[in-house]
Formats: C-alpha cells, sequence, structure tokens
C-alpha cells in the first residue's frame, strides 16, 4: 500500500488487516454541496432504533446550531436477524442518515464500526472541516462542542478524554481482557476514550490507511491510539468529554462536552430538555 501522509510525504506500507467490507446501506450524497463544520458519526446496534430516534430528536439534529452546518449519520453492521434488516432499511427510508457495512455487528467487531466511519468520512465527506465520532449512549452538548472547534486550527487535531499508560487487561474472563500474543506491550499508547473523540478531517484518511497497515485489536480506542502513534499524532485530552456514568445538569451542562451511558430514550431526551432550558444563550 502505497499513499501519501499526513505530512506530505510518500511511504509503502504492507497490508496487514484489510478492511474487505462493501456497504450495504449508504447515503453517500449525505455531504454533497454543503460546506459542513462538522460530521457526526454515531456507532449504533442494529437494534437500538430507540436510542437514534432519541438523538435525532436531541443533540444529533442537524438543525441545532444556525448558520453551521452538521451532518449526523449512523454507523452499524450486519444484524443477525433478517427482521432487524428490514427494519434498519425501513427506518433509512425515512431518515437517510444510516450507513451499514456486511460484517457482523458484535462487540469484538467495534473496530471494524469505527474503520468504517474513518473511511466513509475521507471518502464522502471530505469536505468536513470536523469529524466526530460517538456512541449511542453518548449525549453530546452539540453548542459547546460547537464553541469549542470554532476557536480549533483544524489541522492534525484529535481530542476527547485521553487516557494515558493504562494497562492491558490479562484477566482471562475480563470483558477487555488481552491476551499477550495479542497485545505484547505492558501499556497502551495515549488514545482517546471512544465514546466521544472528535478529529479535524485531514487526518481521517491518513488514519484509516494506517489501520491496514496494523494487526487488529478489538478494543477500537486503543486502535485508533495505536494509529496516532504510528503518526506520531498526539491527542489532545479534554475533561469536557466525561466518560464516566453522570447525568447531564444545569452545571454540568453549560461546562462539559460529552456525557457517557445515557442508556434509554427518556434519560437522553430528558439529558437534553434540562441542558438547553437552564441557559437561554443555548438555543
Amino acid at each position: 500500500l502505497r499513499f501519501e501522509s499526513h505530512r506530505n510525504t510518500y511511504t509503502t506500507e504492507v497490508v496487514i488487516n484489510p478492511h474487505p467490507y462493501k456497504l450495504v446501506i449508504n447515503n453517500p450524497r449525505k455531504c454533497s454541496g454543503s460546506d459542513v463544520f462538522l460530521l457526526v458519526l454515531v456507532t449504533s446496534a442494529p437494534e437500538n432504533r430507540a436510542q437514534r430516534s432519541a438523538i435525532r430528536q436531541t443533540w444529533g439534529n442537524e438543525n441545532n446550531v444556525p448558520g453551521t452546518v452538521i451532518k449526523t449519520l449512523f454507523a452499524v453492521g450486519k444484524p443477525g436477524k433478517p427482521s432487524i434488516q428490514h427494519s434498519l432499511e425501513d427506518e433509512n427510508m425515512v431518515h437517510r442518515d444510516i450507513i451499514q457495512e456486511d460484517f457482523v455487528d458484535s462487540y469484538k467487531n467495534l473496530t471494524l464500526k469505527t474503520v468504517m466511519c474513518l473511511k466513509w468520512a475521507s471518502q464522502f465527506c471530505p469536505n468536513a472541516k470536523f469529524v466526530m465520532k460517538a456512541d449511542d449512549d453518548t449525549f453530546v452538548n452539540i453548542f459547546n462542542l460547537v464553541k469549542r472547534l470554532k476557536f480549533t486550527v483544524p489541522g492534525e487535531f484529535v481530542t476527547g478524554y485521553v487516557f494515558t499508560n493504562t494497562r492491558p487487561v490479562r484477566a482471562r474472563y475480563d470483558r477487555w481482557y488481552v491476551s499477550e500474543k495479542e497485545y505484547p506491550r505492558e501499556t497502551f499508547p495515549r488514545y482517546p476514550c471512544g465514546f466521544a473523540y472528535v478529529m479535524s478531517n485531514d487526518v481521517t484518511g491518513v488514519i484509516y490507511r494506517t489501520s491496514l497497515t496494523l494487526k487488529y485489536i478489538f478494543l477500537e480506542d486503543v486502535f485508533l491510539g495505536l494509529c496516532l502513534e504510528k503518526l506520531a499524532i498526539d491527542p489532545v485530552h479534554d475533561t469536557r468529554f466525561h466518560h464516566s456514568e453522570t447525568t447531564p445538569s444545569c452545571e454540568t451542562g453549560k461546562e462539559w462536552i460529552a456525557f457517557h451511558l445515557i442508556k434509554t430514550r427518556y434519560d437522553m431526551i430528558k439529558a437534553w430538555q434540562d441542558v438547553t432550558s437552564c441557559d437561554a444563550s443555548l438555543s
């Protein structure tokens, strides 16, 4: 694989982790004809229709910030049941905001879903200034995020809640178990927690291409960190991305950007109502 790096030099790499999956649901013209400021890609389980609906009604609504072009899409893999696939196709017919590749949607395939997002952003929305990846149990104060990015120069920029010097879990029955064969190093590189992070769109393509040259690991945020390490891009830590379970409120909502573990449609809508009602300047 020969490609131009983010620093305008050419390099040749061996592909050891190809991404051979095909888009079976796509909305390739989502960004066409628009000066997109922020592309939001929400990774979602195929069956989580209620969560996607709540996000569309709240922080993921593309018209939240007047004068700022935001595009929101939901990224899914292949479900196990044909009925869920039919439901996804019907949902996309209504909203035109789903992308899906033909890998099996599972916890162990979260890295594939992230790589799909990087690939789609670089191929179908290259005109966006920034790209956000968020899980569907994440609540985003979209107003605070846009304010943050308005003062950011879009070049080799990645931010979120960044972990440093974390160690692989070696307990065999743990959800996050990684064997020494899979990952022999004692610590992970710096990486933004996977529930929500933002990058400037100049690096999405090169991160995608770099992902093809690295050994697969199912921890998607760690895998992103490995890509960033290889590219010598240092992610910027921002405590306003709150990775533990916290309910948004007037106090936290004024300052923070992203909240994790908002797991029901009711909680998502309530969080939006609580945050937007306490500060008229948000809307």
